[in-house]
């Protein structure tokens, strides 16, 4: 058990520092060489766990990526009452998802998606998965917020949850292209008062 522990921990510390390089550096500029240097760890334990870059790569976004984006919109997919209030509570969790020093280095998915969906299927896969997930969270709460008479029902609930997610991956580019964490949450701001027209 303890040898099992240890070898948990440093799975989890490779993949942690190497999520850290590709938010900095991109993926295909992190050196996977000089992460696991700073670490203390053999070139062969990490290739224990990671045979091959891409294979850290897709560990990152499955173990890491994936799930801090998703779980985003879970309370408001399983919502069953305050529809609108949950929907404002979601959005502005992203005042807090990026801080001052992270938006220097923008979105790690936003980055992702353009640097590698278009050259490499496993990444695009995995990209597109998280989307779809966000996509269908927020249209399922839209459309239970229909069902109840809180949301307009001339709303259509998927084109609605694409412009949303639309907006928040522009809000990340804009905040990173300016350098500025003020345009960012300004960005999401107007979104969140843009959502206060879907009401009855």
């Amino acid at each position: 058990m303890y040898l099992c522990a240890i070898m948990e921990d440093t799975r989890a510390r490779i993949l942690q520092e190497n999520y850290k390089a590709v938010h900095r550096f991109g993926f295909q500029g992190t050196r996977t060489d000089k992460v696991v240097a700073e670490l203390g760890i053999t070139k062969g334990a990490f290739y224990h766990y990671f045979p091959t870059k891409n294979d850290l790569g897709y560990a990152i976004v499955d173990e890491i990526i994936l799930p801090s984006y998703t779980s985003i919109w879970k309370a408001f997919e399983h919502a069953t009452e305050h529809f609108e209030v949950i929907l404002t509570e979601t959005l502005q969790k992203y005042f807090h998802f990026m801080d001052h020093e992270s938006v220097k280095y923008g979105c790690t998915l936003n980055n992702l998606m353009q640097e590698m969906s278009p050259i490499d299927e496993g990444f695009a896969l995995r990209i597109r998965r998280i989307t779809n997930t966000m996509q269908q969270s927020i249209e399922t709460g839209l459309k239970n917020g229909q069902m109840a008479g809180v949301f307009r029902r001339d709303m259509n609930p998927t084109q609605t949850a694409f412009f949303i997610l639309a907006a928040i991956q522009g809000a990340f580019s804009i905040g990173k292209a300016m350098q500025s964490h003020v345009a960012f949450e300004m960005s999401i701001q107007q979104l969140i008062e843009y959502t206060q027209t879907l009401k009855n």
